[in-house]
């Protein structure tokens, strides 16, 4: 009798055709048609999509499929005693915890760096501000408004109904007034004459008060709405701003309200000052005041030229890498701010190279604010000049900083005697060619009359007299003022010294302190 052949040996197990089985024998159809079965990762993976679902043993105990009760763990529900956490898809999100420790750390690192000008802080989104700024006033909201009907009542505000002016209570006490105001102006003019036959002293008295308010309207140049709406447009579309100072007088041409603005309410803009006009003060005191302005922000020293600029190439580096830190932006802008006449146009026309904003040698030359393409990355925004009402201020420094046009002045002479107090007298001497021994150590009534006799000789040796060889005092003023402000007679407001040198050591580093 022949042996039968022996089979595939079997494993002790049983095996199933079960597609969930990885150990599974291939039939016939797989073989047939050449497919694969599933192997130990897939099935595995097959298993946790439908291994949610409860599992009861005999008592009704859930024993499996605990991932489809989200709210349950086995038989007792999820909550803070059980020590679990309950599901959530916030739990996934960009959320990180910290120590205070390492907050308190990072807080003071970060208050570092606010207070280096030089230092940028990079990814700002990123930053808890909320967590990381330090409230100045931790009062709570309730008792702020409070307090605001406290330093405004709620008549004097914006929000209240103005109440109209009522010439008189009733008709009698509106003729009667009208009666007393014909009365006295028949007494003012001799009885009822004729209202334009004014006396030579009534003429002359209402000219000086048309001229007061001529006067003050023209030292209001540069405060007015329109030009301060124009500034912070500029200031809201700027991504840097460049304060633009008169290297001659920084302090007096540097708009501290601006500074504390950008400081305080928009620290995410990038502040640099550019002392413009260097060339015009010695080296020693552009030094010194890049020193000073350096604390608040970045400074650079410029001369504006279409031809020969001085730092043009420094000031480009510093946008282009304000560009770069600004990586997630298409283009920036340049907010170009500052006094009138302190070369804003001019500092815009050196960097292109060619006369892209209209210039002038004249305090308000530029209107509104326009945009200047730099670079594809850059762009500069020209910004009209502003001056900032401050009553410490008297109208002859503004006058001496270019805040007036000279020709509009009605009396240019009044200012010469502030104007040369304030310059040496052998500079007086070299540029004129008159005699002067100078305004110190003199009373305020002496300074006038030397001043009006230093007009008088600079009109007689220049040919400028009226007729009957009376000398024009005011064409000689408005010239004496204009090369004032153009740079032709020098002067420079000197720097401090610095505290850690004593003011003898400073002037021997420094011949023009002596």
């Amino acid at each position: 009798m022949a042996k039968k052949k022996a089979g595939p040996r079997l494993p002790a197990f049983s095996r199933g055709a079960s597609s969930a089985n990885p150990d599974r024998v291939p039939g016939r159809k797989a073989n047939k048609s050449g497919g694969s079965l599933r192997d130990k990762a897939t099935i595995k993976r097959l298993k946790l999509y439908t291994g949610g679902k409860i599992k009861r043993d005999k008592q009704g105990v859930v024993v499996e499929g605990d991932l489809a009760r989200r709210d349950r763990a086995g038989n007792a529900e999820i909550t803070g005693a059980t020590g679990r956490v309950a599901p959530d898809r916030r739990w996934f999100g960009n959320t990180r915890t910290i120590k205070p420790e390492e907050l308190d750390k990072f807080r003071h690192e970060l208050r570092e760096a606010r207070r280096d000008p030089f230092s940028v802080v990079l990814h700002r989104k990123r930053v808890p501000t909320a967590l990381v700024a330090e409230p100045s006033d931790a009062r709570p909201a309730k008792l702020k408004r409070e307090e605001l009907l406290a330093a405004e009542p709620f008549e004097r505000s914006g929000t209240a109904r103005k109440r109209i002016k009522k010439a008189a209570d009733s008709l009698e006490a509106l003729a009667a007034k009208a009666r007393s105001a014909t009365e006295a102006y028949d007494a003012r003019h001799d009885g009822g004459a004729d209202a334009r036959a004014l006396t030579s002293e009534q003429a002359k008295l209402l000219e000086r008060e048309s001229t007061d308010t001529t006067g003050r309207d023209l030292f209001a140049k540069g405060q007015s709405r329109r030009i301060w709406a124009e500034l912070y447009k500029v200031l809201d579309c700027s991504d840097v701003v460049l304060h633009v100072v008169d290297a001659r007088d920084p302090p007096g041409t540097t708009c501290t309200r601006v500074v504390s603005h950008l400081k305080t309410q928009a620290t995410h803009k990038h502040l640099v000052f550019v002392l413009n006009k260097c060339d015009l003060v010695p080296n020693w005191s552009v030094r010194r005041w890049i020193a000073v302005l350096g604390e608040t922000a970045p400074t650079l020293a410029f001369r504006a030229s279409t031809t020969k600029p001085f730092g043009k190439g420094a000031l480009i580096d510093v946008l282009r890498q304000f560009a770069h830190l600004k990586s997630d932006a298409k283009q920036i802008s340049c907010g170009v701010i500052g006094y009138p006449n302190v070369g804003k146009s001019s500092v815009i026309n050196a960097l292109r190279a060619k006369a892209v904003c209209k210039v002038a040698p004249v305090p308000g030359e530029t209107k509104v604010w326009q945009y200047v393409a730099l670079t594809k990355r850059v762009n500069l925004i020209d910004c009209p000049g502003v001056v900032y009402n401050d009553d410490d201020v008297d109208e002859a420094s503004m006058v001496l900083k270019g805040v007036v046009r000279a020709e509009r002045l009605p009396d240019p002479v009044v200012y010469i005697a502030s104007l040369l107090r304030r310059c040496d007298a052998r500079h007086i001497v070299k540029t004129y060619d008159v005699p002067f021994d100078g305004l110190a150590g003199v009373s305020e009534q002496e300074d006038h009359d030397q001043a009006l006799a230093f007009v008088d000789a600079l009109a007689r040796k220049s040919g400028r007299l009226r007729k009957g060889g009376e000398a024009d005092a005011h064409t000689v003023a408005v010239q004496l003022i204009n090369d004032w402000q153009r740079g032709k007679i020098p002067h420079f407001v000197a720097p401090p010294a610095p505290p850690e040198q004593p003011r003898k050591e400073a002037a021997a580093l420094d011949p023009g302190l002596s």
